[in-house]
């Protein structure tokens, strides 16, 4: 009866939702660790796709060696880019 009052009280307020976006995470996933094999480890971008194919395989990344970046890009429309920092540090993700 009681957890019945509970969830009844709860109706009718605001109930805070998460989005899930998977291609969003997906990519974010994918330039980080990409940028991490690349920067961290020191392997080439080769090794590193196949390291990081997952099925299905929709994510590809391009890395710019000057500017320390992995851009992580999925069916055309989700991109996320990670940044290295420093070797203590490892890559971040950029907003």
């Amino acid at each position: 009866m009681i957890l019945l009052l509970a969830l009844l009280s709860c109706a009718g307020k605001d109930v805070r939702t998460y989005d899930t976006d998977l291609l969003h995470l997906g990519t974010g996933y994918n330039a980080r660790m990409a940028c991490s094999c690349v920067f961290v480890l020191g392997r080439d971008e080769e090794s590193c796709q196949d390291l990081l194919k997952v099925s299905p395989d929709l994510a590809r990344f391009q890395v710019d060696r000057e500017a320390g970046t992995v851009t992580s890009k999925a069916l055309g429309g989700w991109r996320r880019t990670a940044r290295f920092v420093d070797a203590q540090v490892g890559c971040v993700l950029e907003e």
